[in-house]
């Protein structure tokens, strides 16, 4: 084969690509009938999925749930904030002021 018969057969298979591809783009909506075959095929890839149904749960559940939620909130609290009087000194109590004091 030369140069110019594979050019001339890739230009073919080009124009048969091209022809294929108008006609796929002009096909309408294609219409869903009772028995299936292609038409309902090409209408279910159209169609959108449907998502999963949600499931419920319990009030004990979502409680039990903000229990375990609540005490690590509590955990991280605890190291994140640790107690600065337990390193430090107490600071003197004030002496309260009496009857007595004040008159003097």
């Amino acid at each position: 084969m030369n140069l110019e018969t594979i050019l001339a057969e890739i230009d073919a298979e080009i124009a048969r690509l091209q022809s294929a591809k108008a006609l796929l783009s002009s096909v309408a909506i294609p219409t869903i009938r009772k028995r299936g075959g292609l038409a309902k095929m090409k209408s279910e890839m159209l169609t959108p999925a449907k998502s999963p149904k949600r499931r419920t749960m319990s009030a004990e559940a979502r409680e039990r749930i903000r229990q375990a939620q609540l005490k690590r909130w509590a955990a991280t609290k605890k190291v994140a904030k640790p107690n600065l009087n337990a390193t430090a000194a107490p600071l003197p109590k004030a002496k309260k002021k009496t009857a007595k004091s004040a008159a003097a």
